[in-house]
C-alpha cells in the first residue's frame, strides 16, 4: 500500500491531493489483474523536504523466454561433455571439426602405417562435476559438413547434424580415455581406430588428398561426442591452438626406428558446437520449446532463468507504468531500482560455475527480440554494468545473491513516450557459455523480483 509523510509547508497539500488521487488509481488499475503478491508491501516514509514518494506496488511480470539462434561457429572453442543440472535438465555439448592440409601430403608407397592419433588442447574451464570420470572423447567420422556459407549454431534444430554423423566411433577400443575431467589436463591425445588410420594414408599414396578439395571429400570431418553413460562436466577445447591436430604416424622399413608423421590441422573457422537440455522432467520449462517463446515465472514455480548456450533469457514487464501519467504533467521519476535475486530453494553447487558475472539489458519488441542495449548504472557498483553480486540485501534485510541495478532511463522513456512499454530482457553477456542462474518471480514471499520507483511531483 502506499504511504505519505507529513507535507513540509501547507504548499504542498494542494499538490498531495492530486498525487494521492492519481495514486489511487493507479492502485486500482494494477488490482484488476494482479494478485495480492504484485501489491507488495508498506513505503516507507517520503522526505518532507523534497516530496518524494516512493512506489513499490506496480505490478511486474516475469517470464523466461528462449531465444536460440545462438552462433558458435564464430569461436575459438570446442565443447564437450555432459551433466546433470537440477534446474534446466541433463546438458548435452557436442563439437564438430574439419581438417586442412599442412603442405603437400604424398607419403611413398614403402611406408607403414603406424598410428592415428587426435590431439586436443583442453584450457582450464569446465562446466559441471570435475569429481566424476568420463569419456574424453567418443569420436565419430561425419558425412558431410554444414556448407561454409552457413553458420553453425548451438541449437541442434537451426544446425541439424544427427543424419551428419556416422553411427560407430572411430576410437580405438583399447586406447579409450575414461577419467576425471581435472583442469590439470591441457593435452588429450586420443588413439584413433587403425581403420581409419590405414584408409587415409593409402589415400595419401594413391595422391587422393592432394588438395583441400579433395580431403573435404573424402574426410568431411568428426564429432566430438560425450561417452553414451557420461554425467559428469562440459569440457573446453582451444580449436585454435596450433598443437590441435589429426596426427597421422608411419615409418619406413627400411629405417624403423625413425618416427615419420603428418598433421592434418584443425581448419580455422570450420568448427562450432552445440548444446540442448533434456528439460522433460522439469516443471513449466519442458513446454518451453520455440524460438521467441516465452512462458510466465507462475508456471514455472516462480522462477525465471538465464543461460546464453541453451538461449534461455529472463523477460521483465512493467504493464501499468504508464498509469504513472495519471499523476499530472509534472511528475518526475528520481530514481528506479530493480531488483532481482536467487531464491532460498536454488542452490549453486560447488561443481558448477559461478552465475554469469555480468547482465545485459535491453528492450525489447512484442516478438521477444531484442532492441536497444540499455546502459543501466549498478545500483551498487556505479558502473554501466548489471554486476552478480553475493549481498544484495532482500525484504528482510538479509544479504541474498542476485542483481540490482538501475531502470530509470526505461522508466523515463515510457513515461515520456518516448520507449513503447513492451518490457526488458536480461541476458548474459556470454551467450555461447553455459554458466547459468535462477532468479526469482514476482510473487514469491521471499527473494522475489522487484521494483522500487521514487518519484516527486511538482504539479
Amino acid at each position: 500500500m502506499l504511504r505519505k509523510t507529513k507535507l513540509a509547508t501547507a504548499a504542498w497539500a494542494a499538490g498531495w491531493q492530486r498525487l494521492l488521487l492519481g495514486l489511487s488509481l493507479l492502485l486500482v488499475a494494477a488490482a484488476c489483474s494482479s494478485t495480492p503478491g504484485n501489491i507488495g508491501v508498506g513505503l516507507p516514509s517520503a522526505d518532507a523536504n523534497t516530496g518524494a514518494y516512493l512506489v513499490d506496488t506496480l505490478t511486474i511480470r516475469a517470464s523466461t523466454v528462449l531465444r536460440d539462434s545462438i552462433i558458435t561457429s564464430s569461436s575459438n572453442l570446442l565443447l564437450v561433455g555432459r551433466y546433470r543440472d537440477a534446474q534446466l535438465g541433463t546438458i548435452t555439448a557436442k563439437s564438430y571439426v574439419t581438417f586442412a592440409l599442412s603442405g603437400t601430403f604424398a607419403p611413398d608407397q614403402a611406408l607403414v602405417y603406424d598410428s592415428l592419433v587426435l590431439v586436443l588442447k583442453p584450457n582450464t574451464y569446465r562446466y559441471g562435476d570435475t569429481t566424476k570420470t568420463q569419456t574424453l572423447v567418443d569420436v565419430h567420422r561425419l558425412n558431410s559438413f554444414v556448407p561454409t556459407t552457413q553458420y553453425g549454431y548451438a541449437s541442434p534444430k537451426l544446425t541439424p547434424m544427427s543424419s551428419r554423423v556416422q553411427p560407430a566411433s572411430v576410437n580405438d577400443p583399447a586406447q579409450v580415455i575414461v577419467r576425471r575431467a581435472t583442469r590439470r589436463l591441457t593435452t588429450l591425445r586420443l588413439r584413433l581406430s587403425s581403420a581409419l588410420g590405414q584408409e587415409m594414408l593409402n589415400a595419401g599414396k594413391a595422391r587422393l588428398l592432394d588438395t583441400q578439395e579433395q580431403l573435404d571429400a573424402r574426410y568431411p570431418g568428426l564429432a566430438l561426442l560425450p561417452g553414451a553413460a557420461d554425467e559428469a562436466a562440459l569440457v573446453q577445447f582451444a580449436a585454435n591452438n596450433t598443437e590441435s591436430a589429426l596426427i597421422l604416424y608411419y615409418h619406413n622399413p627400411a629405417d624403423a626406428s625413425t618416427v615419420l608423421s603428418y598433421s592434418f590441422s584443425l581448419s580455422t573457422g570450420r568448427h562450432f558446437y552445440q548444446a540442448e537440455a533434456d528439460r522433460s522432467a522439469i516443471a513449466g520449462l519442458s513446454t518451453l520449446t520455440t524460438s521467441l517463446q516465452q512462458i510466465n515465472s507462475a508456471l514455472t514455480t516462480q522462477q525465471t532463468y538465464i543461460q546464453g548456450l541453451l538461449g534461455l533469457q529472463t523477460k521483465i514487464e512493467i504493464p501499468y507504468l504508464v498509469n504513472l501519467r495519471s499523476l499530472g504533467q509534472n511528475i518526475i521519476i528520481t530514481s528506479a531500482v530493480m531488483t532481482a535475486q536467487v531464491p532460498d530453494n536454488v542452490r549453486l553447487t560447488s561443481s558448477l560455475l559461478p552465475p554469469p558475472a555480468v547482465l545485459n539489458l535491453y528492450t525489447t519488441d512484442q516478438a521477444n527480440h531484442p532492441v536497444n542495449l540499455i546502459q543501466s548504472a549498478n545500483v551498487l557498483s556505479g558502473a554501466n554494468t548489471i554486476d552478480y553480486n553475493a549481498a544484495v540485501a532482500n525484504l528482510a534485510g538479509i544479504s541474498q545473491a542476485g542483481y540490482e541495478w538501475s531502470v530509470l532511463s526505461y522508466c523515463q522513456g515510457v513515461i515520456s513516450g518516448q520507449i513503447t512499454n513492451n518490457g526488458l530482457l536480461l541476458n548474459t553477456t556470454a551467450p555461447a557459455s553455459p554458466e547459468r542462474v535462477v532468479l526469482g518471480g514476482p510473487n514469491r514471499n521471499n527473494n522475489r523480483l522487484r521494483l522500487r520507483l521514487y518519484l516527486i511531483s511538482n504539479n
